[in-house]
């Protein structure tokens, strides 16, 4: 779709952003239960770097620096976000920002003592724009577990069985985030103007043409980037709706499945492929029924790329795959949720509930035709 006309503003690059992000740093979880939720987290593949009473810190095969963070916390909730960038100018134009905060010492001490200028996003939501060298994109891949591919016109496993690794899937990196937000157009147009974040794709209502969610990808130039770092989609609350881990192959996807299932650990969709990025895709709940991915196999874009517009509805989540199930989108209005409308829309927010109630119609209808729900 090359052209729609709406009465709303959709997210753009802009040509002078403040700064732009390299990547995606970490994320920060808050938990009542440390114990039960490591032990999730190093089942699902994530690599232990720091245990203490208060917090336990992840990384990946990629990187020896935290990409997952788990606080002790009184509620079960997003704490925050970190994205790296790499111009020290730049990071000096984001200190000076209106409330501000300047963490010398980074955010996680001799983990990861990387200058940090915390931010909050539109929705409230802690920023850490992390300032880091560019050796970041070149750490080794530690994983020496890498398999080759045999196809019908090219043989690179000669005389050797496919290796067999039984265990958890092998994470090598934090790849993106999916918000839900309130104001979708505020907060989506902020990464945009405050990290430079280029559009990818847009989805779109089917009859009023609205914009309700953006995949925005890092802008590195003529270097290639994933297709997205942050999505950010219309929602009743503002939360964290996903996150996803990146896996070397198909194999490794497929192994991770079936390790957390042997060990009692609770599936939501998978596997298959998506439309938009092209990821092979696997979903789980963590123990407290947070939607986590493993992924392998996303596209990447350098910054030529012009944004496309595509129509929302569940059909638009994958190319191919398990049926989804009817649970895997949380769509049921809860007295949480409607708390949370109410309070946004007594603080004056810009609150589309037309938007919201035809997103909630429109994602009910089946992805298939052989799918009953």
């Amino acid at each position: 779709m090359k052209q729609f006309i709406s009465t709303s503003p959709c997210p753009v690059r802009v040509k002078n952003p403040l700064s732009k992000a390299a990547d995606i740093a970490y994320l920060r979880i808050g938990r009542k239960n440390l114990k039960i939720a490591t032990e999730y987290y190093l089942d699902f593949g994530l690599s232990l770097l720091e245990e203490t009473e208060h917090r336990v810190l992840f990384h990946g095969f990629n990187s020896p620096y935290p990409c997952f963070s788990i606080e002790k916390h009184h509620e079960d909730v997003l704490l925050g976000v970190g994205l790296y960038i790499t111009s020290f100018e730049e990071f000096e134009k984001l200190k000076e920002l209106k409330g501000a905060k300047f963490l010398q010492n980074g955010r996680f001490g001799n983990s990861s003592n990387f200058p940090i200028a915390n931010l909050t996003d539109p929705s409230g939501l802690s920023v850490d724009a992390v300032l880091v060298s560019n050796f970041l994109e070149n750490l080794p891949n530690t994983n020496k577990n890498q398999r080759t591919w045999n196809t019908p016109n090219q043989t690179k496993r000669i005389n050797k069985p496919c290796p067999y690794d039984k265990g958890a899937a092998k994470i090598m990196r934090l790849g993106h985030a999916v918000f839900l937000k309130q104001e979708f157009f505020k907060n989506a147009q902020w990464y945009c103007d405050t990290f430079g974040m280029i559009p990818s794709d847009i989805q779109i209502l089917p009859d009023s043409k609205e914009p309700v969610i953006v995949f925005l990808r890092c802008d590195l130039g003529d270097k290639l980037t994933d297709h997205h770092t942050i999505v950010i989609a219309t929602g009743a609350d503002d939360r964290l709706e996903h996150c996803a881990f990146e896996l070397e192959d198909l194999d490794e996807v497929a192994k991770g499945r079936e390790w957390l299932q042997e060990n009692g650990w609770k599936p939501a969709w998978g596997i298959g492929r998506h439309l938009l990025g092209s990821q092979i895709f696997d979903y789980h709940r963590d123990p407290k029924g947070m939607l986590v991915e493993h992924y392998a196999d996303g596209d990447k874009f350098d910054h030529t790329v012009p944004v496309g517009y595509h129509f929302v509805n569940r059909k638009s989540l994958y190319q191919w795959g398990q049926d989804m199930p009817e649970s895997f989108l949380d769509s049921k209005l809860t007295l949480d949720k409607i708390f949370s409308l109410v309070k946004g829309m007594f603080n004056g927010r810009d609150i589309k509930l037309e938007n919201l109630i035809t997103l909630k119609k429109t994602m009910k209808i089946s992805p298939r035709n052989w799918v009953r729900y």
